[in-house]
C-alpha cells in the first residue's frame, strides 16, 4: 500500500473494510490514501475488532504481520498522515469499529 497507482486528488471516498490490519507502515499507507483523496474527501475504515476485545491477540499470533489497531492508535496514525475531523464509532458489546477521517481542505 506504499504507492497507489492513481493521480493525486482523484477520489471523493475511499473505504477499507477489514484490511488495515495487514497494511505495512500504516502511517505511510494512510498518507497515500490521503494523497489520492480530493480535499474534503472521506476515508472510511471498518474493522470487526477494535483491538480491545482480547481476541485480536489470538489472530495476531496466527497471521504473520497482522495488527489490530485500537481506536486511539487509528486516530493517532490518521492524524500523523494528515487527516482531520476523525470520528470513531464503536459497538462496544461486539468490539466493532468504524472510523471516518477527512482530508483537509486547502
Amino acid at each position: 500500500m506504499s504507492s497507489l497507482p492513481f493521480k493525486d486528488e482523484n477520489f471523493n471516498v475511499i473505504t477499507a473494510f477489514e484490511t488495515v490490519y495487514f497494511w505495512p507502515d500504516i502511517v505511510n499507507s494512510f498518507a497515500e490514501v490521503n494523497r489520492v483523496l480530493v480535499p474534503g474527501g472521506v476515508f472510511l475504515i471498518v474493522n470487526e475488532d477494535d483491538g480491545l476485545s482480547g481476541a485480536n491477540q489470538k489472530w495476531e499470533k496466527m497471521i504473520d504481520g497482522m495488527h489490530t489497531y485500537t481506536p486511539d492508535e487509528l486516530k493517532a496514525h490518521l492524524c500523523a498522515a494528515g487527516f482531520n475531523n476523525i470520528l470513531i464509532y464503536r459497538k462496544e458489546s461486539k468490539h466493532w469499529l468504524a472510523v471516518t477521517a477527512e482530508k483537509k481542505n486547502i
